[in-house]
């Protein structure tokens, strides 16, 4: 029978953000044409999410998360750091949904983005749900290296009340 765990950490992740946990935690986001992209280390059992919805970012400006190739070098160094073995690494894709031209050449850009920094540094993509028109809500758990997605067509500030509350059952 498997052990019953209570997550120390639950987040709902904004674009930009670029969360790692080595306690069991949720990490929830929610993404239109953005991509949202876990990383898992299978022997340490530690996790991590980004949340971008842009592909590169300028370099006249300062550095941020909201691009895939700064948050995913850095959701990569995060977890490395906690010294994984060798090819114990494994991302997922999720998102890169659109409903009109320019969203889809942004989200396709994004996807290819991604992956070729996950080529490069030899780590492989384990799942991907992207494309398409529709949203995603996606609930990563660390511990397990587990995602769930739900195909959403609203994408707003609240798509995840009421249907998942942070707060604790009374």
């Amino acid at each position: 029978m498997e052990e019953i765990l209570e997550y120390k950490y639950k987040c709902i992740m904004q674009p930009g953000y670029v969360v790692v946990s080595e306690e069991p935690s949720l990490l929830c986001s929610v993404s239109g044409n953005g991509v949202i992209i876990t990383l898992w280390d299978r022997a340490g059992r530690v996790g991590g999410m980004a949340h971008c919805i842009f592909f590169k970012a300028n370099p006249r400006e300062k550095t941020n998360n909201y691009c895939v190739d700064t948050a995913v070098p850095l959701l990569v160094k995060q977890i490395s750091g906690l010294n994984p073995r060798e090819n114990d690494l494994e991302a997922q894709i999720f998102g890169g949904g659109s409903r009109g031209i320019w969203n889809k050449k942004r989200a396709v850009k994004l996807i290819s983005t991604a992956k070729k920094i996950f080529k490069r540094l030899n780590i492989a993509i384990v799942s991907e749900d992207i494309g398409g028109s529709l949203g995603r809500k996606v609930i990563f758990d660390t511990f397990r290296g587990e995602a769930m997605v739900l195909k959403t067509k609203k994408v707003r500030k609240t798509d995840w009340f009421p249907e998942y509350s942070l707060q604790p059952n009374t």
